[in-house]
């Protein structure tokens, strides 16, 4: 017999919700598989959270059109081993980002913004939208997204996966996440 799955509608996403403690595992199942996937932090105050107040952990399973969701009253860490098996453990390594050596990074203005966002205190969090992403305000393109705490969303697009870019934006918040105890 196979057991019950829960099922939550949000907008035009039906996602599967999963247990926190499944995260890891499901995404290094979909990794070794060869799989397309990529994975979303929804702050408790992001626009695409079906429970405010409250964050949740999106695995996207891109081969097979299949969105996960796990809630958690605070910020899931497994998202940090996550991220580096679907980026690489380099993508959080702080010796490569712009500080050591700004000509290597392409122009970014939502670099420069975070970095205005982050040095004012604000708050925000980003998205790292694959192509067929389902937040992708961009389809078919790679992007990445940014939630001010006022509800402002801004993008920007790439020809290619935004590894340089994304790296500066992974460790200026996680070095800012990590700074306030967790707390968001």
């Amino acid at each position: 017999m196979t057991a019950d799955v829960e099922i939550l509608h949000h907008g035009r996403i039906a996602y599967r919700i999963i247990p926190p403690d499944d995260c890891l595992g499901l995404g290094s199942a979909l990794h070794a598989s060869g799989k397309k996937w990529h994975l979303h932090v929804l702050s408790p105050d992001c626009i695409h959270n079906p429970e405010p107040g409250r964050y949740g952990l999106v695995i996207e399973d891109d081969s097979d059109g299949i969105a996960y969701l796990a809630f958690s009253d605070e910020f899931p860490e497994v998202d940090k081993d996550l991220v580096k098996i679907l980026h690489g453990d380099d993508i959080l390594d702080t010796s490569k980002v712009s500080s050591v050596g700004q000509e290597r990074l392409p122009a970014s203005a939502l670099l420069a913004r975070i970095i205005e966002f982050d040095a004012s205190g604000a708050e925000w969090h980003h998205h790292m939208h694959f192509p067929d992403c389902v937040f992708n305000p961009h389809r078919g393109q790679w992007s990445i997204s940014v939630e001010d705490g006022k509800g402002n969303v801004f993008s920007e697009t790439y020809q290619d996966e935004p590894a340089d870019i994304l790296r500066e934006v992974e460790v200026i918040y996680f070095r800012r996440h990590d700074g306030d105890d967790k707390a968001s």
